[in-house]
């Protein structure tokens, strides 16, 4: 009995229920290729008072939100599973052949026909203005009403002024924010010209600036907007398929929001895959063609496999790929 030498990948032996009792059913083993990458997702939020600003503070801001994503790093990661299409059965109660299924046999337990990749991706941000603003929500304003009044000889209409509390508009708080920016900048000036009753020296000075530069800060971004970055990560799983002549394969879509998997939109990327040349020692056919149980293993084909953008390729490895290897086999005679 010649010994098998390839490493395939080891699993259990599970029975086929409609063979013989003493018959195992058994699965080649095929390559997956995760792309794991790193994103860098910018979104700018436009401030919430971004019209008024070149009216009340003579700037000129963006008005819109916008995202923008962009690949920081990537990574190719390959797995080994079951090839569902390639399914085998043999007889389980010889000890050679339980000596090969420990060196690359591979059966698919039913838990793993249910299991989906799970993908995560991080939640919508949304713009955050909360904390920013002093001023009050609601502004007094006078109402006049005309009431009569009689007199001993007459009707007489007067005017009676009724002050009440109302909702302030965007631009009524667009207006109070300006005006604190204004009052700021005029507060920091005296500070640092010493037109100013309190007497600010040294790091005192320097602390009360730092604040007010702190305030106007804030007040300026609901006009101006603001600025988040975040790096998150995403994986994409991409399976070589043997019938394919081409194995150029596409991993996702960036978009402004991030990569996709599919969709007509943004800018694709490509695995591709340059399997070498595997040749077969002439023996090998001579040992499918005996007689006895036949037990199927796959010798890989090594293949260089680059991720590209736009025709440049971004990293390069080489990967063994199952399926697009050769299909062997060994004849247990008894």
């Amino acid at each position: 009995m010649r010994k098998i030498s390839i490493f395939l990948l080891s699993a259990a032996i599970m029975p086929l229920g409609t063979a013989k009792a003493q018959d195992a059913l058994y699965a080649l083993p095929s390559t997956t290729i995760t792309v794991n990458v790193q994103i860098r997702q910018e979104n700018f939020f436009a401030g919430p008072y971004a019209e008024y600003a070149h009216r009340l503070l003579n700037m000129e801001v963006r008005d819109t939100d916008e995202t923008s994503s962009t690949l920081v790093s990537a990574e190719l990661v390959p797995t080994v599973e079951a090839d569902p299409q390639a399914w085998y059965s043999c007889e389980a109660d010889n000890a050679a052949l339980l000596s090969l299924s420990a060196q690359g046999l591979v059966s698919l337990p039913s838990s793993e026909q249910s299991r989906r990749p799970a993908w995560r991706f991080l939640p919508q941000l949304k713009a955050d203005y909360s904390d920013i603003g002093l001023t009050s929500p609601s502004k007094e304003v006078t109402r006049i009403e005309y009431k009569t009044v009689k007199t001993d000889t007459s009707e007489v209409t007067i005017p009676v002024e009724h002050k009440i509390l109302q909702d302030k508009t965007i631009e009524d708080k667009a207006a109070d924010a300006a005006e604190m920016i204004l009052a700021v900048r005029k507060e920091r000036h005296n500070i640092a010209s010493g037109n100013t009753d309190a007497s600010f020296t040294g790091e005192a000075m320097g602390t009360a600036i730092r604040e007010l530069d702190r305030i106007e800060k804030e007040y300026l971004s609901l006009f101006r907007g603001y600025t988040t970055v975040r790096t998150y990560s995403a994986s994409f799983d991409v399976k070589p398929s043997a019938s394919e002549r081409v194995h150029r394969y596409q991993v996702f879509r960036m978009t402004d929001d991030g990569p996709v998997a599919d969709g007509v939109t943004g800018v694709p990327y490509y695995l591709e895959l340059e399997p070498e040349d595997l040749e077969i020692p002439e023996d090998q056919a001579d040992r499918r063609k005996a007689k006895g149980t036949p037990v199927h293993y796959r010798i890989p084909a090594v293949c260089k496999v680059r991720l590209t953008q736009d025709g440049r390729t971004l990293l390069e490895t080489r990967i063994p790929v199952y399926q697009l290897g050769k299909e062997c086999s060994i004849s247990l005679n008894k």
